[in-house]
């Protein structure tokens, strides 16, 4: 008899979960979202950090690389009031989006990054800045380095996270950038910086990826010579004759082993990544092709090919030696302003380039924002994205 009781109650149990996990796969995104669902592994918090007399915060959920017939939109909960300010929150599904613009009674933020290294977002009139929930917000700390450059020195910014010990032997990713003077700095322009070392405060608090941001500054008047490479005639005739090799070099065999030698870094490429926008964006790409071996990934936001052509492009790429590996190339383009749209062009040609000569479409990634403009407030808010991009995918050889 009590072998029987059991039987009937196990039938049960398991009748229970069934229907249970058919209630789950008809639920839609949105109201998985609205129930919290700790106990789904992609169930990631969204915060916003915003003024605490909101009487609405809704989130809107997209995907940048398919239109989606039904697109979240959830409310989300104040969980703290902070005084002037409030942390609201809600909880998304990290695999099917990418993409977040958030509501704050009537006025909606720009198109945000949102994926697993995401935290927050802290939007204020004006501001829209990457923040991570629990810790302390104040301005980012760096070494600041000066190295003999041509005729001249230049200064290059090195960021450690707040938890890093010299005297460990724990490793950490690099992130080079160009124009590092726009990097950390709140004030470094009318938009403000890059804000990268909160973002990448924010992937290390939802992940076990560590990183130091290596920021080499282009603030004088050489910068479009530095961060323009010799391929060929370009298109535009006041940027003949640019130096990026030159700059090409400090970068790998002046920075890159004084940091390889003073910081607790990888050295292998699978660990090593180079970013840039505009003139910075050319001139990475062009550093990552020129080292393929040295370099896994490499953001090109905003990036000039428009000053060479294809047939220069592709007569170009087709020499270089990619035996090494493919580095992981995360392009960007905005399309809000006239300098925007006139770089659309070499940006939406450049995959074709890369693959004419063999290089792997897998190892190609483009993300467009119709609204943005060339400033570092678009680089900003899609710098996450690109991030979980240049940490995450395998690397083709």
């Amino acid at each position: 008899m009590k072998r029987i009781l059991c039987l009937i109650l196990s039938v049960l149990f398991i009748l229970a979960a069934l229907s249970a996990c058919n209630n789950n796969n008809d639920a839609s995104p949105t109201e998985a979202a609205k129930k919290h669902d700790y106990g789904n592994p992609m169930s990631h918090p969204l915060y916003i950090r915003a003024q605490s007399d909101c009487e609405s915060v809704v989130a809107t959920f997209k995907n940048s690389q398919m239109a989606l017939s039904d697109i979240p939109v959830l409310d989300m909960e104040k969980i703290e009031d902070e005084g002037e300010t409030a942390i609201y929150r809600c909880y998304q599904d990290a695999a099917d989006f990418d993409r977040v613009v958030v509501t704050v009674d009537g006025k909606d933020s720009d198109e945000l990054a949102y994926n697993e290294f995401t935290s927050g977002w802290e939007l204020y009139p004006g501001r829209e800045l990457p923040f991570t929930y629990g810790k302390e917000s104040g301005e980012p700390e760096y070494d600041r380095q000066q190295f003999p450059y041509d005729n001249r020195t230049k200064d290059v910014l090195i960021r450690t996270p707040a938890d890093y010990d010299p005297k460990s032997s724990e490793k950490y990713a690099v992130i080079y950038m160009t124009d590092g003077h726009n990097l950390f700095d709140p004030h470094a322009t009318s938009t403000g910086s890059w804000a990268v070392a909160e973002s990448v405060d924010a992937m290390m608090s939802q992940s076990d990826n560590k990183a130091i941001i290596v920021g080499i500054e282009n603030i004088d008047g050489w910068r479009d010579d530095e961060l323009t490479p010799n391929l060929g005639a370009p298109t535009e005739e006041s940027y003949a004759d640019g130096h990026g090799a030159y700059f090409c070099d400090f970068v790998v065999d002046t920075v890159m082993p004084y940091i390889e030698e003073n910081y607790n870094v990888y050295t292998d490429r699978e660990h090593t990544v180079i970013c840039g926008s505009s003139s910075g964006g050319i001139e990475s790409f062009y550093i990552a092709m020129e080292h393929p071996e040295k370099f896994g990934a490499v953001g090109a936001l905003s990036p000039a090919f428009e000053l060479f052509d294809s047939n220069t492009w592709k007569k170009y790429l087709k020499e270089k030696d990619f035996s090494a590996g493919y580095p992981f190339v995360y392009l960007y383009c905005g399309g809000g302003d006239e300098l925007e749209k006139w770089l659309r062009s070499g940006f939406d040609e450049m995959p074709e380039n890369l693959t004419s000569v063999g290089y792997p479409a897998v190892s190609i990634y483009s993300a467009y924002n119709e609204k943005a403009v060339h400033n570092e407030l678009y680089w900003r808010i899609v710098f996450p994205d690109f991030l979980k991009y240049a940490v995450k995918l395998p690397l083709v050889k």
